[in-house]
């Protein structure tokens, strides 16, 4: 039998932290944590009623992009997508309040991930509309967010950012690397090689193409004590999985484990920007 402890929604407790590295002029990375929960704004009451109602939280949303294009466009690109994507799903996401009873039902959620996809689709098309009134037109981003909804994590990506989940005891990478050395590995033999250059090269970005993107959407359901990483790729080319499952698994803030793989990275060598957004799951 269940107990009402193990079907309560535990507290995520969330933090961030981006660094410009040592080889870059400008940080073109951006993030978000955000809290989505139902409230009303009420114009016209009673004389000395409050005038605001705030209800109960109803997710936690996370956001990592890292822009590309000359001319500061990256930073534009990136944080362009990330209040477009946020703007989205605020207006667009479905509200209904899921009872302790109820909760199987928010994993299964219909349309939600056909949401989160057509969020990517008109990211892009204002990343691109900003693009063409600047003066660098070909800029571009990779995003990545997460969507907590206890107790459902959605995933939706493109781009070479990540999303990795530390549960019970193992650490996963729930994304996929849309540039062209993933897909030479996953196309080519075992003992060969990408070249090195294929790292940087992106089939698949918010903006700079003009074919529409191609979003990756994920579904799984959450335990109690999962810890979340977002990261930029200036995190893992410098600091490998092995190590990021090592610093997430301490026992330390999240603010302090994003401090420690950020300070990682920059040790290994810090040759781009580094974000990372860590987010765990707490109970009681």
């Amino acid at each position: 039998m269940n107990s009402r402890a193990e079907h309560s929604e535990p507290r995520v407790e969330a933090a961030a932290l981006t660094d410009i590295g040592h080889h870059r002029d400008t940080n073109e990375d951006a993030f978000l944590i955000a809290t989505l929960q139902r409230s009303m704004n009420v114009h016209a009451q009673s004389p000395g009623a409050q005038g605001w109602f705030q209800g109960e939280p109803a997710g936690t949303l996370l956001v990592v992009a890292d822009g590309m294009g000359g001319q500061g466009g990256g930073a534009v690109a990136s944080r362009t997508a990330v209040h477009a994507v946020a703007d989205y799903l605020l207006n667009s996401m479905p509200w209904a309040r899921v009872t302790e009873g109820d909760l199987a039902s928010r994993v299964s959620q219909t349309g939600l991930r056909a949401q989160l996809s057509s969020a990517l689709v008109m990211t892009d098309k204002t990343v691109k509309t900003t693009a063409a009134q600047s003066s660098t037109p070909q800029m571009g981003t990779t995003l990545t967010m997460a969507l907590v909804l206890w107790p459902a994590l959605y995933v939706a990506h493109v781009g070479d950012t990540r999303c990795y989940l530390l549960q019970s005891g193992l650490l996963r990478r729930l994304t996929t690397d849309h540039n062209l050395a993933q897909r030479f590995v996953d196309e080519s033999p075992e003992s060969v090689e990408p070249p090195a250059h294929f790292q940087n090269i992106l089939w698949n970005a918010l903006g700079g193409t003009s074919g529409l993107p191609k979003p990756e959407v994920h579904k799984m359901r959450l335990e109690p004590g999962a810890t979340l990483l977002l990261c930029s790729d200036g995190l893992n080319k410098h600091v490998s999985d092995q190590r990021i499952e090592q610093v997430l698994k301490r026992q330390d803030s999240c603010a302090a484990r994003c401090a420690m793989l950020v300070e990682l990275a920059n040790e290994g060598g810090g040759t781009d920007n580094v974000t990372a957004v860590v987010a765990q799951l707490h109970h009681g």
